[in-house]
């Protein structure tokens, strides 16, 4: 059985509990799958009311730590770690303008070529085998849709061939983002990316040439920021509603 929570008496409440639960859940004392104790047993545990511990548990859901579940065996669940939670909140702030197209621009020029060189560095036969699968998928297909999910696997398994599971997460968030960008302004795809540069992408990847790799990541990314800017105003009206989707 699990240690109670002790009784709070600072600050605001629902934040320092909202805390303790999630310094509770990052240490492992609750694992993904766990059942938080009901509001009614949070409630005599930290000693506070009931509005206060709900309150906490809706910080954390909205932070992806916690999923609620209904029925009977609902309640509070741990959540299984999500990036999505992260390409969310890069939605949000470049909605806000808070972070611009242009600032994730940059993190991508410099971030993407090391994650290339270092699956040139580190993929495996079984890494190579799949990104070859998906860009034989991406190049017969004429659906728009598919080629659109099959672009951005191809570049979340470059990320996970990296070998730094940081560098996947944060490949994977950006990618969240650019195939949201891409679905909202809806060009043709072939105009946002230009058709050979995944093939030239991959066959270096293959030959494990940790230098060509991430020179045509900067060329590739070059291409791809021009089209992102050219659609930025578009994506920003849409998102705002005063623009319908094309």
């Amino acid at each position: 059985m699990k240690a109670p929570f002790k009784k709070i008496s600072r600050g605001s409440l629902y934040e320092e509990i909202s805390g303790i639960l999630r310094e509770a859940i990052l240490s492992g004392q609750y694992r993904p799958g766990d059942l938080l104790p009901s509001e009614a047993e949070l409630t005599v545990q930290f000693g506070v009311s009931r509005n206060v511990v709900r309150e906490a548990i809706r910080l954390l859901q909205s932070r992806g730590f916690l999923e609620i579940r209904r029925g009977k065996n609902g309640g509070a669940y741990i959540s299984e770690f999500k990036p999505t939670t992260i390409s969310e909140n890069f939605s949000d702030l470049i909605r806000v303008g808070y972070v611009t197209i242009e600032h994730l621009t940059r993190a991508r020029t410099y971030l993407e070529p090391e994650i290339l060189r270092l699956a040139a560095q580190n993929a495996t036969p079984e890494d190579i085998q799949d990104m070859e699968t998906l860009l034989d998928e991406y190049e017969k297909t004429s659906d728009k849709d598919k080629r659109r999910k099959l672009n951005c696997a191809f570049h979340r398994r470059i990320g996970e061939a990296c070998g730094n599971p940081l560098f996947s997460i944060l490949m994977d968030s950006i990618m969240d983002f650019t195939e949201r960008f891409i679905q909202t302004i809806n060009p043709t795809l072939d105009i946002v990316h230009r058709q050979g540069e995944h093939r030239e992408i991959f066959e270096a990847i293959k030959e494990h040439d940790p230098e060509k790799a991430p020179a045509l990541a900067i060329k590739h990314w070059a291409h791809l920021s021009e089209e992102m800017e050219r659609f930025k105003e578009a994506y920003t009206q849409i998102m705002n509603g005063t623009m319908t989707t094309p």
